[in-house]
């Protein structure tokens, strides 16, 4: 995903408008270990302007990606709808913290694009927020079926306050 600045790099207050519907490389990306398959083709619209000589991209990414739970292991659909800004210059002098220094008349925005998508997946993903999980003992999914396994079992380490509470 490739925008092209040289218009507007020449004129200021000209925008530009783009957009692409892409696919990545094997349609896979790693989060914290987890292969995460992307489902749709990510979509990503929004324009460049020049603005006092900073170039400004303004974009919206929307896509859809298949996590598995955390709790019960199941396969969900994770929708994803993220709005990001980005300042570019052309000079390092112009250059503050925040902005992005570029070579060149094109703005690369793929690696940008994969960094926004990582960074609204949520670390703890949920196939839904009250999700029971699975039984520790059989391992049933909770949320389809009821076990029947009792835990009875006292940790050694609490005993102790079994017994006191049992007195009270």
């Amino acid at each position: 995903m490739e925008v092209s600045i040289s218009e507007i790099l020449v004129n200021e207050g000209i925008k530009k408008e783009f957009y692409f519907f892409e696919d990545i490389d094997n349609n896979i990306i790693e989060f914290f270990g987890e292969k995460i398959s992307i489902k749709k083709p990510i979509k990503v619209e929004g324009y460049a302007v020049n603005y006092e000589g900073k170039i400004r991209l303004y974009i919206n990414i929307q896509t859809e990606l298949a996590r598995s739970c955390s709790r019960c292991l199941g396969l969900y659909n994770e929708m994803i709808d993220i709005d990001a800004e980005y300042v570019f210059v052309t000079s390092p002098d112009k250059q503050s913290n925040d902005e992005i220094l570029i070579d060149g008349e094109t703005i690369i925005l793929d690696e940008y694009v994969l960094d926004e998508i990582t960074s609204q997946m949520t670390m703890k993903p949920l196939c839904k927020p009250d999700c029971k999980g699975l039984c520790f003992k059989c391992g049933k999914n909770k949320n389809y079926e009821e076990c029947d396994c009792t835990f009875d079992e006292i940790d050694p380490r609490l005993q102790e306050l079994s017994r006191f509470l049992r007195k009270e």
